[in-house]
């Protein structure tokens, strides 16, 4: 039986669910975990701490940030090294800050639509 052959209340409670990134090329480049990091990394100002409130090590993130900026050929963050006195700062460019702003809408704008299925789900 298809899923079409059911009247609206014989079908199971169903939740529209998603999945979404960026390509380039028809290659991944920037997913949620990517969007995560950087997020972290803009509220911390450090990879490292970054790295650590996301759950991945510091050397996994690092290669993240590596790999969308040899995609994209820009710089998603810049790093300062730490003197004698403190720590190095990492920093968004204005290119991480449009993928954050990109991503953020795109994800949003799923959610609006995931939102509006379900209400048409509920009224039937």
């Amino acid at each position: 039986m298809r899923v079409s052959d059911l009247a609206a209340d014989e079908l199971p409670d169903l939740h529209p669910k998603w999945k979404v990134w960026f390509e380039h090329d028809g290659r991944y480049v920037f997913g949620r975990g990517a969007y995560l990091l950087l997020v972290a990394i803009r509220d911390t100002k450090s990879l490292t701490h970054a790295a650590r409130r996301v759950g991945m090590s510091y050397r996994y993130a690092w290669g993240i940030i590596r790999r969308v900026e040899k995609e994209l050929g820009v710089s998603i963050v810049e790093t300062h090294r730490g003197g004698a006195v403190g720590g190095g700062e990492t920093r968004i460019t204005p290119a991480g800050l449009h993928l954050l702003q990109a991503f953020a809408a795109m994800e949003e704008a799923f959610r609006q639509t995931a939102s509006r299925i379900e209400s048409i789900s509920a009224e039937e």
